[in-house]
């Protein structure tokens, strides 16, 4: 064998050694715990007014807008399986929709924010890393005039994605995301001096992308 062929040979299976070794580092961050700080954009949503002092069953939407956040991923062992925690906040407006024939208008800004838990399941040995995510919680509806009052609600979300790992320690994480908030009301009707109980069925759906960078321990 010639020096240059040996040398070629060297370099080849040196490279793949280090792929091999690279991986090995890269799947272990699997078991691990993660934190990983996010942004992202999230869609419009739409609800309806209650509140008669207000706006009687005017239709409001959410504005789209940036969303930031933390997601912290605590594995059960090496199953592929965790616990999941994810809190995020998005400053955004209500607008006013009063139909096609009408210009929208804007009612004042708004932040709505998510505190979650739940169950992750991942899959895969290599460096990129599929999952999906499903979580519960509390969402903070705090609007920012007028004298309306910030409420808390039962919400639930469903997400999946990629994590992509440089090495056991560092990833980045690529993710779709919808959320389900519960606005169902009960309230007091006063019409024509007859009194009713008059209930409102209703949820706000919002969906999102969001990356943020994995840091694992």
């Amino acid at each position: 064998m010639t020096k240059s062929a040996y040398t070629l040979r060297l370099a080849v299976l040196s490279l793949a050694a280090a792929g091999f070794v690279g991986s090995a580092q890269a799947a272990s961050a699997q078991g691990q715990f993660q934190i990983t700080p996010t942004a992202g954009y999230r869609t419009s949503g739409q609800l309806t007014a209650t509140n008669r002092d207000f706006l009687n069953d005017a239709d409001i939407e959410v504005d789209k807008s940036s969303v930031f956040g933390v997601i912290v991923d605590i594995p059960f062992g090496q199953s592929g399986f965790g616990f999941e925690v994810l809190a995020n906040r998005q400053e955004s407006a209500f607008t006013l929709d009063p139909g096609i024939f009408e210009p929208s208008e804007q009612l004042g800004d708004v932040e709505i924010s998510y505190l979650h838990g739940g169950i992750y399941y991942e899959w895969g040995g290599g460096q990129v890393v599929p999952f999906i995510s499903a979580t519960g919680g509390v969402t903070r509806i705090d609007p920012k005039f007028s004298d309306l009052e910030a409420e808390d609600r039962a919400s639930a979300s469903l997400g999946g994605g990629v994590k992509i790992f440089f090495n056991r320690n560092l990833g980045l994480r690529l993710e779709g995301r919808g959320y389900w908030t519960d606005l169902d009301a009960r309230f007091r009707d006063d019409d024509d001096d007859r009194r009713r109980d008059r209930d409102i069925n209703q949820a706000l759906y919002q969906g999102e992308a969001s990356a943020g960078l994995i840091f694992a321990f």
